[in-house]
C-alpha cells in the first residue's frame, strides 16, 4: 500500500488545504497600492496551489506514488490528536470521489484568479478580494478532504464567510440582498446538520456497544478494495481499516493509540471519524428503529439540497450568481453547488441508508429532482438576462445529479458524479464567458446583442463549444455524465427517467435560442460594433475547460475507474443485495415492482 505523499515531513492533502491560506496571510504583507503586484503573485500563487494537488494522481517518484486506483478507498490518511476529550481528530483524506472533485476546485480555482484579471482592476480592493478567493479555495478543500465530520463541518461554515464577502462587496447592483439571502440560507440548512451531527455523535458507542463484530463487518465492507472485481474482491484498505477500528474501540472504551488501554475517565466514548460513522448506518434501524435514521437523514439532507440547491430551496442561487463577480459565479456553479450533491453522497447515502431507501423517502426526492430539472429548464427559457439563464440552467442540472443518486444503482450514482465534474467545467466556462461580455458591454441583457459572431469570431467559437457541451452533445463531456444518470433512472424506474428525458429536451432548447440571440444575424446595436475579440490571456484561459470537455466526452474511463469503486460501497450499503447474481432486466423489474409498492402503501396511506 503506497505511504502517501509527504513534502518537508507533511502530508500533501494537508499542502493542499492549508497552501492557499498561506497565500492570503503572505497577501496581508503587501501594500495595497502595490496593485500590479498583488495580482500577478496572486496568479502565481494559485497556480503553486493546482500544481501541488497533481501528484495526487501522478505521485512524486521516489515510494511517493499517487492514488491506488487498484486499492480503493481513503487514501494519503493523516490522523493526528486534536480534541481528545470529543473524540475529534485532524483526519485528512481522499478517495476517487474527494480526489477528482478536490483537482476540479484547484483547477477552477487558477481559472476564476486568471478570469477577474480585468474585473477586478475597475473593481478595486484587489488585495482583499484575492483573499477572500484564498480562503475559500481552503474551505472548499477541506470539506472535500476531511475524514472527520467535526473538522469537515467546521470546513462547511468557514466557507460561507469568503462567498459572502465576495457577493457583498464585489458584486451587482443588489449585492447585499443577495450576499445576506445566500448567508441565512445556508446557515439554516447548517444549523439542522449541526442537530444530526450531534445526535449521530451520541448515538454512535450505543450502536457499536449493541454488536461490535457486526459493525466491523461493515467497517470491512466500507474499506473494502472492490465488491465486483473477481481479482479484488475481498481485499481491505489495511490502513483506512485501522483508522475505522480506532474509532469503534474507542466506543467501546479502548484506546488502540495507547495498546487497547482504556480510554481516561474524561475521554468520551465516541468519534467523529465519517467511515467509522458510515459504519454504523445500516444498524442504526435495529438499535433506535426507522423513525431516528430517517430523522437523521432529514438533517442532513435538508442542508444539502439547499447548497444543491434543490427544488423549492434554489430561490437563492439566482440571485447570488446574478450579483455574484465573475469569479464568485465560477467558484459557486463549479464547487460550491455539488457540496450539496457530494454530501448526499458521503453522507445521506451510505450513513443512513434505510431512510434513502424508504420508498416514501426515496419517492419525495425523486419527485422533487424531476421538478427541478424541468422547473429549471422551463424558467430559463424564459430570462432574458445571460447570467440568469445560466442560473436557472445550473438548477436543472443539479436535479440530474440528485434524481441519478437516488436511482441508488451503479449507472445512476456513477452518472451524478460524472455530472457533478461536467457541471463544474461547463457551467464554469459559461460564467467566465458571460462575464467577458460584462466587461465589454457591463450588461447582461440578451436583447442587448446580436450579430456578435460577426465582430467577436474566437469568442464566438468558444461559446459554441460550451454550449453545445452544456446541452450533452455526444463526444462532449456532458453527454457521458447525463446518459448514466439517465440509464440508472430508467433502470430504477422507467416514469422517472422518462420525465427526466423532458430536461435534456428543454436544455437543449434554451441554450440554443441563447445562443442564436446573441451571436447570430447582423449587428443592429452600434454599441456592439467595435467590441474587440479575446486578448490572448482570455483565450488561453479556457484552453483546459475545451481539453476537458472533449477529453472526458471521447474517454471517459479514467475519471470512471476512479469514482466507481466508491459508488459500488454506496450501492452496497443502500441495496445489500443489488450486486447478488441479477441481470439489468431483473433489476429494472424489481425496480418497478419497489414503485408499485411505494405507490400502493401511498394509497392505503391516503384512504386513511
Amino acid at each position: 500500500m503506497p505511504d502517501g505523499i509527504k513534502i518537508f515531513g507533511i502530508g500533501i492533502l494537508s499542502w493542499i488545504v492549508w497552501l492557499p491560506t498561506l497565500g492570503a496571510l503572505f497577501l496581508l504583507l503587501f501594500n495595497r497600492e502595490m496593485k500590479n503586484r498583488i495580482r500577478w503573485f496572486s496568479n502565481l500563487w494559485i497556480g503553486l496551489c493546482f500544481l501541488i494537488s497533481v501528484p495526487l494522481v501522478t505521485g512524486l517518484g521516489g515510494g511517493m506514488h499517487g492514488y491506488d486506483k487498484a486499492l480503493g478507498g481513503l487514501q494519503f490518511i493523516e490522523d493526528y490528536e486534536w480534541i481528545p476529550l470529543l473524540g475529534a481528530r485532524y483526519q485528512l483524506a481522499a478517495d476517487g470521489l474527494s480526489l477528482v472533485l478536490i483537482l476540479l476546485t484547484t483547477l477552477l480555482g487558477v481559472l476564476s484568479v486568471v478570469c477577474s484579471w480585468a474585473y477586478i482592476r475597475e473593481k478595486g480592493r484587489e488585495k482583499e478580494f484575492y483573499i477572500m478567493l484564498f480562503l475559500l479555495q481552503t474551505g472548499m478543500i477541506g470539506a472535500f478532504a476531511a475524514a472527520d465530520l467535526f473538522l469537515f463541518f467546521i470546513f462547511w461554515e468557514v466557507m460561507l464567510v469568503p462567498m459572502y464577502f465576495l457577493i457583498g462587496i464585489w458584486g451587482g447592483a443588489n449585492r447585499l440582498y443577495s450576499a445576506i439571502k445566500f448567508f441565512l440560507y445556508t446557515l439554516v440548512g447548517s444549523v439542522v446538520m449541526l442537530l444530526a451531527v450531534i445526535k449521530l455523535y451520541f448515538i454512535f458507542p450505543v450502536v457499536v456497544q449493541n454488536n461490535p463484530n457486526v459493525v466491523l463487518d461493515s467497517a470491512r465492507q466500507y474499506a473494502s478494495s472492490s465488491l465486483t472485481d473477481p481479482q479484488r474482491r475481498g481485499q481491505v484498505n489495511a490502513k483506512m481499516m485501522n483508522m475505522m477500528e480506532n474509532a469503534i474501540l474507542r466506543a467501546q472504551g479502548l484506546d488502540k493509540q495507547n495498546d487497547s488501554a482504556p480510554l481516561p475517565p474524561e475521554y468520551v466514548r465516541s468519534s467523529f471519524n465519517i467511515a467509522a460513522l458510515t459504519a454504523i448506518g445500516p444498524h442504526i434501524k435495529t438499535v433506535y428503529g426507522l423513525g431516528l435514521a430517517i430523522w437523521l437523514f432529514i438533517g442532513f439532507g435538508l442542508s444539502f439540497a439547499i447548497k444543491a440547491p434543490m427544488f423549492p430551496f434554489h430561490t437563492w442561487l439566482p440571485d447570488a450568481h446574478y450579483d455574484a463577480p465573475t469569479a464568485g459565479s465560477v467558484i459557486l456553479a463549479g464547487v460550491l453547488l455539488k457540496m450539496g450533491t457530494y454530501g448526499f453522497m458521503r453522507f445521506s447515502l451510505p450513513m443512513f441508508p434505510d431512510a434513502a431507501n424508504h420508498p416514501r423517502v426515496r419517492q419525495v426526492m425523486v419527485i422533487l429532482a424531476i421538478i427541478g430539472i424541468i422547473y429549471g429548464a422551463l424558467v430559463a427559457m424564459a430570462q432574458k438576462d445571460v447570467k440568469k439563464l445560466v442560473a436557472y440552467s445550473s438548477v436543472s442540472h443539479l436535479g440530474f445529479i440528485v434524481l441519478g443518486l437516488f436511482a441508488l444503482n451503479p449507472n445512476g450514482i456513477n452518472g451524478a458524479v460524472m455530472q457533478m465534474i461536467n457541471h463544474g467545467i461547463s457551467t464554469g466556462a459559461l460564467f467566465m464567458l458571460a462575464g467577458i461580455l460584462y466587461e465589454r458591454r457591463h450588461t447582461y441583457d440578451i436583447a442587448e446583442f446580436g450579430g456578435l459572431a460577426h465582430v467577436m469570431p474566437t469568442f464566438s467559437t468558444i461559446f459554441l463549444i460550451v454550449t453545445l457541451s452544456s446541452l450533452g452533445l455526444p463526444l462532449m463531456n456532458n453527454f457521458i455524465g447525463e446518459f448514466l444518470a439517465l440509464r440508472g433512472a430508467f433502470e430504477a424506474n422507467v416514469v422517472w427517467g422518462a420525465f427526466a428525458t423532458v430536461g435534456i429536451i428543454l436544455g437543449a432548447a434554451y441554450m440554443l435560442w441563447l445562443y442564436q440571440r446573441v451571436f447570430f444575424g447582423q449587428v443592429k446595436n452600434p454599441a456592439n460594433e467595435g467590441l474587440p475579440d479575446l486578448d490572448r490571456r482570455e483565450a488561453w484561459q479556457f484552453a483546459p475547460l475545451i481539453f476537458l470537455i472533449f477529453w472526458i466526452g471521447i474517454y471517459p474511463k479514467p475519471v470512471l475507474d476512479y469514482i466507481n469503486p466508491q459508488t459500488e460501497i454506496v450501492v452496497a450499503q443502500v441495496q445489500p443485495g443489488y450486486f447478488k447474481d441479477a441481470t439489468p432486466a431483473q433489476r429494472i423489474q424489481v425496480g418497478k415492482e419497489k414503485t408499485d409498492e411505494a405507490q400502493t402503501v401511498a394509497q392505503d396511506q391516503s384512504q386513511r
